[in-house]
């Protein structure tokens, strides 16, 4: 029985994104009932109550005595190098971009996901000390760190380029999308949802925080240019960005074809996916893409930007365009609506290639790095 360590500060705390990845990683490691998961984290929060409420066969959790988040902090730049050896961890996996300073004084193994590097990319999409905090952690880890995952192909060269980092110690394990996206719901399921958001039966969706790297301006400024009963729903949780997005559509005189939707549960975004006309991502830069997988996952047309990872997410599945040229994302979209049997061949390779992001295959890559990381020679 192996003692594997990991980082549950995000499992714990956050709903989606990296929490959703570190609690999948969770979901697909205790399939392994011959090894034993201690979740190390400096607090609670809802989903980590959910854990704890719900116990967890071969699932240990560690958190510091203090309530004081000063010290807790310091417990999780540092203290818990201790708790690692204590708790006899023979390997500790940092599930976002970092590991414990000390980490090599813990006694066990590391590896490490780094997920993107666009805070060195965009360095202009981030605040001064959230940037500098970002450098210090991530360079410290690619360079303690036994294995290295990368979420992409991109996000590998981007460690090689930046840290210098050789190619052998780096792994690219690709992430999956939970289980709820690929399940087809039932027409009046999708009408009852898509209605409860107040959207018409045809309509182009985008998820994703509303920040300016994801060039949802470019989605805007693409939907304008298509016919008018074409609507648009973005989903994300608020953010200040929302309101210059919302003067932006009210300048292109979309704004009543424009829904920007906040809160949505998970639960609800199947429909939504299932229900769309076409799907669009047009990032500029990507570490990986989930949307675009979830999108594909539910059998929506995708359309993504080309020039980072999207193409390997979404293979022959997905039309891709520039993000900095919305009338050919435009042209993508009046495509899909126009010729309904390529859309329909499209989405079907688009099944076939998401064979790739599978949870067997993913739990079988991630063990197999964990198996090189013990059997390295520090």
């Amino acid at each position: 029985m192996t003692r594997i360590g990991l980082d549950a500060k995000k499992m714990l705390t956050c709903p989606t994104g990296i929490g959703n990845y570190s609690r999948g990683t969770l979901d697909m490691l205790q399939a392994c009932a011959d090894n034993r998961y201690i979740l190390f984290s400096p607090g609670k929060g809802q989903e980590g109550d959910t854990l704890l409420t719900h116990p967890r066969p071969g699932v240990e959790y560690v958190c510091p005595r203090s309530k004081w988040r000063p010290l807790r902090e310091w417990w999780r730049l540092r203290g818990m190098v201790k708790e690692i050896r204590k708790h006899k961890v023979e390997l500790y996996h940092g599930l976002n971009n970092e590991l414990p300073f000390g980490i090599r004084k813990a006694g066990c193994k590391s590896v490490v996901t780094i997920h993107d590097l666009i805070f060195l990319r965009f360095p202009e999409t981030y605040g001064r000390l959230s940037r500098l905090i970002l450098k210090i952690k991530t360079r410290y880890a690619c360079r303690h760190a036994d294995r290295i995952i990368a979420a992409s192909e991109q996000t590998r060269r981007d460690i090689m380029d930046f840290y210098h980092i050789p190619a052998e110690r780096i792994s690219v394990v690709y992430q999956g999308c939970a289980p709820i996206f690929h399940h087809r719901l039932q027409d009046e399921v999708v009408r009852a949802i898509r209605k409860r958001y107040g959207l018409p039966e045809r309509y182009v969706l985008s998820v994703g925080t509303f920040e300016r790297r994801k060039n949802h301006k470019g989605i805007l400024k693409a939907v304008s240019l298509l016919p008018e009963d074409i609507h648009l729903a973005l989903v994300s949780k608020p953010t200040a960005y929302q309101h210059e997005l919302e003067e932006y559509a009210r300048r292109l005189g979309i704004s009543p074809r424009v829904r920007f939707l906040n809160h949505v549960p998970t639960s609800d975004l199947p429909a939504l996916y299932q229900g769309c006309a076409a799907f669009v991502y047009l990032s500029f830069f990507e570490g990986f893409g989930i949307p675009v997988l979830e999108a594909m996952a539910s059998g929506a047309p995708v359309v993504a930007a080309s020039g980072s990872c999207l193409e390997e997410v979404g293979g022959k599945g997905a039309w891709y365009c520039p993000p900095s040229d919305p009338e050919a994302a435009a042209g993508c979209i009046r495509h899909i609506l126009e010729h309904p049997e390529e859309a329909s061949e499209r989405v079907k390779a688009g099944y076939r290639h998401i064979e790739r992001f599978s949870e067997d295959r993913i739990r079988e890559e991630l063990l197999s790095v964990y198996d090189q990381a013990l059997h390295s020679r520090t």
